[in-house]
Formats: structure tokens, C-alpha cells, sequence
């Protein structure tokens, strides 16, 4: 951004026209959102110079928010979702499943611990700082079968010095890098339109919506939506909301059965798990 200014420039000479300039190029080759992000941090920049008294005028007070195209969330038709899951080795496909199942979000599968799980209880902590406050606080949510025979099977099979669920090679936490090269692989493998974790929530919210079986304060549960208006009203019996969406989902997956699926990806790909019988 300074850059597009000249590095010989300094601050007080910065007049509106150049910031326009460099945000109309932010506009035409990335988008009205980045242009309007970059405004923000603009304005931010120029307020704090003002405070420490370094300027007297913030020049893009009188620069007007750029359009932004409407964004609809991608949500990949069930066909690929099915195959990226039959594409996936064994870790893969325990992260995938995971994911599928709580609708959990790649932060808090890399978050997980072995301490949030309660076998007894059927029972999963996960771990959010999308919150106004930026603390992390877990949500719980019902275990249904499919998930708890995965998450059987990789605590049998666990690194007893990691606390992790899917530890890294060292049984540190999986990098953010790591997990963010799965997906763009595991499409490409497949051989479907590329989409990410969070496309996978998408998904499977739409399964809920679309069955007609759950309401709406079900769905709220699972998905863990702490801003919507309708909760309280439609909650019908909140003890049994969790268990409720959990076991819809485990119903309408429609993919190879669990041992089935494993068996063959464990042949193809190699498990670091093993069998499951």
C-alpha cells in the first residue's frame, strides 16, 4: 500500500486522490471487498497518526465504501462430497468425518484434544473463539455412531504422549499450513471442484435444512449459530436438540459404510490407523 504511494512520500503530502488510486486498483483486480477492508485499515492507519499528532487530517475521511457483489457459500453437491471421502487415506478421512459429523471448524479439529472427548457421555467439546470477546469457549455435542467408532478406533491407536486427536509427526498440534493443504490435494485427487472444510459445514447444513425433520433450534445446536433471532422460539427440547441432529446427519450419509470405506482406503492408501476389526 505505501508502496503505491512512493517510498519518498510522507505521510502529510498523502492527499485522497492517491488513496483512491491505489483502492480503485484493489477494486478492478481483487474485489469491492478488499478495497473496502483496505479502506478500513486506511482510515485506521491515518486516526492513530492523528492521535500521536503526526498529522492534523486523516485524507480518507471523504472516501466513499466500494460496492461488493453479493457472496453466496459454496456448497458442493453430494456426489463430490462422497468423493473426496472415498479419495481420502486414513487420516484424511478421520479429519473429513470429524468435520462431517459436528460440523466442526478446521481451527477446532486442529484444537482437539483428547480431554474433550467423553466416551462415556457420547460427548465432544469444541473449542471457538468466534465470540465478541475472543476467549475461547467450547460447545458440546452428542457423539452419534459413526463418529464415536472413528474416534474409538484413533484413541486405541493414539500417540500416549501427544494430548492431540491428530497430532503432527512430533504430536505437537497440526500447523494451520498443513491442514490448509489438504483439501485443494484431496479435490485435486478426486477430481472435483476444489472447495474447503468449511464448504463441508455448508454441506451438511443443508442436509439439516433440507430434511424437514429437525427444527430450526436443532440446527442451531449443531452448527453452533449463537447469533440467531428464532433460537428460543423454536427450541422444542433443548436436551435432546444435539442428539437429534447428530444422529439425522449419521442417517443421511450417503457413502460406503464406515468399515467398508476404511477396509478399502487402508489397501489403497495405507492407514496409519489399521484395521478396524
Amino acid at each position: 500500500m505505501i508502496e503505491s504511494w512512493g517510498e519518498d512520500k510522507i505521510f502529510p503530502e498523502i492527499k485522497p486522490l492517491d488513496i483512491e488510486q491505489y483502492l480503485d486498483r484493489r477494486f478492478d483486480e481483487v474485489s469491492g471487498k478488499a478495497a473496502n477492508r483496505d479502506l478500513r485499515e486506511i482510515n485506521t492507519l491515518f486516526n492513530w497518526l492523528i492521535k500521536k499528532k503526526y498529522i492534523t487530517e486523516n485524507p480518507a475521511t471523504s472516501i466513499e465504501r466500494y460496492k461488493e457483489e453479493s457472496f453466496s457459500k459454496y456448497v458442493p453437491p453430494q456426489e463430490d462430497v462422497n468423493k473426496i471421502m472415498l479419495a481420502a487415506n486414513g487420516e484424511e478421512y478421520d479429519i473429513l468425518q470429524s468435520i462431517y459429523h459436528t460440523g466442526a471448524r478446521a481451527i477446532e479439529i486442529r484444537r482437539l484434544k483428547w480431554e474433550d472427548i467423553n466416551f462415556k457421555n457420547r460427548t465432544i467439546k469444541l473449542w471457538t473463539r468466534k465470540r465478541k470477546t475472543g476467549a475461547l469457549e467450547a460447545d458440546e455435542l452428542f457423539i452419534n455412531n459413526i463418529l464415536y467408532e472413528i474416534l474409538d478406533t484413533l484413541y486405541k491407536n493414539r500417540d500416549k504422549h501427544s494430548p492431540y486427536v491428530f497430532p503432527n509427526k512430533s504430536g505437537g498440534r497440526f500447523s494451520k499450513y498443513t491442514m490448509d493443504n489438504i483439501m485443494p490435494k484431496l479435490c485435486e485427487r478426486a477430481g472435483v471442484e476444489s472447495f474447503g472444510f468449511n464448504a463441508i459445514r455448508h454441506y451438511v447444513a443443508s442436509l439439516m435444512v433440507a430434511g424437514n425433520e429437525l427444527s430450526l433450534a436443532d440446527v442451531q445446536k449443531q452448527m453452533r449459530h449463537k447469533r440467531a433471532t428464532t433460537t428460543d422460539t423454536y427450541i422444542k427440547s433443548f436436551q435432546n436438540a444435539e442428539t437429534n441432529a447428530a444422529n439425522f446427519i449419521e442417517r443421511t450419509q450417503n457413502i460406503i459404510p464406515l468399515k467398508q470405506n476404511r477396509k478399502a482406503q487402508n489397501k489403497k492408501n495405507g492407514s496409519i490407523y489399521g484395521s478396524t476389526e
